[in-house]
């Protein structure tokens, strides 16, 4: 196994897009949300020559994160020789962003290929190894419920929910066949911590069950933390955030307020297990969207995360409502989730 963490989606870009260059076989992409602007045109310029090259190039796009991608460029694709394809479930998302070459480097993480990401701090991780088998077969998966005809692009062999590795696994989630991988690791990981639990999250929207662990983690004198940006790219998403900032403080996490948009999603717990992933904290991420990260127990990999999170904590600042000042509309807001039992009501 080999591992490189990329901490912008530029950083991310410029890796994956080497790779698509010089892949000979296949590129197989999942992406919530690509745009043919001036940063995702580079994306279908790559995908287009390595189709035309003769390699497999399979793409899958999620048809409300993706739905301003032109259908022009999706002609044009074709033409090449790729496939494209569009994820539509009712309300499920592929929320994943996952790019995989030749069958044996995969990138996974939460980076987007749009313009209006390209200064967001975000985390992607380009890998090889074992776990790049567990990904394929999900790919191949997702590839045949999106209408996919051809040869599914996955070894063959069970599938456990995740790769059960040395150091690092795969892990998959989905509401469909009730895979809900990410809601048992985050369960088991919450419940078996010793000293600590620090959480990277552009939007903070906890379910009931994980606000409960939380709580629970917190009662046992475990040190938690939670690192979100002072603002969002989307206005409800923000005032959610200053919802739940209070009220996770009350209940004794220490929440960091960082700057600029920082749209990674991470897990540390106590400096020796983490995870990186396409998956929010909201409900969406836990109960309807496919979603898919990595988790892991390498020493190296964890100190790497967690040096990149000491960094972003000094970025930033502890929760104070002076740092997050309340909106006009911020009431109305906390009241929506109220009705829905989304918080406690004191």
């Amino acid at each position: 196994m080999s591992y490189r963490i990329f901490t912008t989606s530029e950083q991310a870009w410029e890796a994956m897009l080497s790779d698509i260059a010089q892949a000979k076989t296949s590129v197989y992409i999942q992406m919530y949300i690509l745009e043919a602007d001036m940063h995702g045109e580079k994306f279908v310029a790559e995908l287009e020559a390595a189709a035309r090259r003769g390699a497999r190039v399979v793409i899958l796009l999620d048809s409300l994160g993706s739905m301003s991608f032109p259908s022009d460029v999706s002609d044009r694709l074709r033409a090449a020789g790729a496939e494209i394809l569009f994820y539509s479930f009712f309300f499920q998302r592929m929320h994943r962003k996952i790019l995989i070459v030749d069958e044996r480097i995969a990138f996974v993480g939460g980076v987007n290929v749009a313009k209006a990401f390209a200064l967001w701090r975000d985390l992607q991780v380009r890998l090889t190894g074992r776990a790049i088998r567990y990904m394929l077969r999900s790919f191949g998966r997702v590839y045949v419920e999106c209408g996919g005809k051809g040869t599914v692009p996955a070894p063959k062999g069970p599938h456990p929910g995740h790769a059960r590795g040395r150091s690092m696994r795969f892990i998959e989630h989905r509401s469909v066949g009730k895979l809900r991988e990410l809601r048992r690791y985050y369960t088991e990981r919450l419940q078996g911590a010793t000293d600590s639990i620090v959480m990277v999250t552009p939007y903070l929207l906890p379910p009931r069950w994980l606000l409960a662990q939380i709580h629970q983690a917190l009662l046992r004198d475990i040190r938690v933390e939670f690192l979100i940006p002072a603002a969002t790219d989307h206005a409800f998403a923000s005032a959610v955030n200053r919802v739940y900032a209070p009220v996770l403080t009350r209940l004794g996490a220490r929440c960091f307020v960082a700057p600029h948009m920082n749209h990674a999603k991470a897990m540390l717990i106590d400096g020796r297990e983490g995870i990186i992933g396409s998956q929010n904290l909201d409900l969406l991420s836990f109960d309807w969207n496919i979603e898919a990260g990595v988790f892991f127990e390498d020493p190296d990999m964890v100190r790497e995360l967690s040096e990149i999170i000491i960094h972003w904590k000094a970025e930033s600042v502890p929760f104070e409502t002076a740092v997050m000042p309340s909106r006009w509309f911020d009431g109305a807001v906390k009241l929506l989730l109220k009705l829905f039992t989304l918080i406690p009501w004191k």
